[in-house]
């Protein structure tokens, strides 16, 4: 059965129709000949992991269709989390610059709001922290998951969901905490 896999997924591999198809639909998305390789080789990947997971089924797709659509939402997904990427690299940029107009007491302020809610995630656990920061980021449940070594979004999403009870929970048993919250 192995040889068999093998060759069928170096058929896929070398079938220009679909080469063909994953190239046109990432050039809609942006993309270009390399993104093209790229994701045909992950999406071949995926594609053989939902194989063997029963995951895909036959007669809701064919074959071809099934993989140019996962070549492009897996494209898609690596360009909006390069555009967060890069979103937050230049806000981190952008707090480094010295404003000249400076206003001391927004500043303190702001240093105060953000010094509140660090301490309010670090009394939820140290990867609650991690995993509500990365979901105020705009991170999706997807790369969340890979990030934490979660088996699927569905998991990511019920941590995230465990994540913000626990903080809510917290916030509930100290009523000075929801108090100085409403108050920033």
């Amino acid at each position: 059965m192995p040889l068999q896999i093998n060759a069928a997924m170096r058929d896929l591999c070398l079938n220009e129709k679909l080469k063909g198809a994953i190239r046109q639909q990432l050039r809609g998305l942006g993309g270009d000949e390399n993104d093209a390789r790229e994701m045909l080789n992950q999406a071949l990947v995926a594609f053989l992991n939902h194989v063997e997971e029963d995951k895909y089924d036959p007669t809701r797709s064919a074959v071809s269709t099934y993989i140019v659509k996962i070549a492009a939402q897996m494209y898609y997904t690596k360009r909006r989390s390069e555009q967060r990427r890069a979103a937050m690299h230049d806000r981190s940029i952008d707090v480094g610059k010295v404003d000249i107009e400076t206003n001391p007491e927004l500043d303190f302020n702001l240093q105060h709001q953000r010094a509140f809610l660090d301490k309010l995630l670090i009394l939820t656990g140290e990867k609650c922290r991690q995993l509500l920061q990365l979901y105020s980021h705009g991170y999706s449940m997807g790369e969340i998951a890979d990030k934490f070594q979660y088996k699927s979004h569905d998991s990511a999403k019920m941590a995230v969901r465990d994540c913000r009870k626990k903080l809510n929970t917290n916030l509930s048993e100290r009523p000075e905490l929801l108090e100085e919250l409403r108050e920033i």
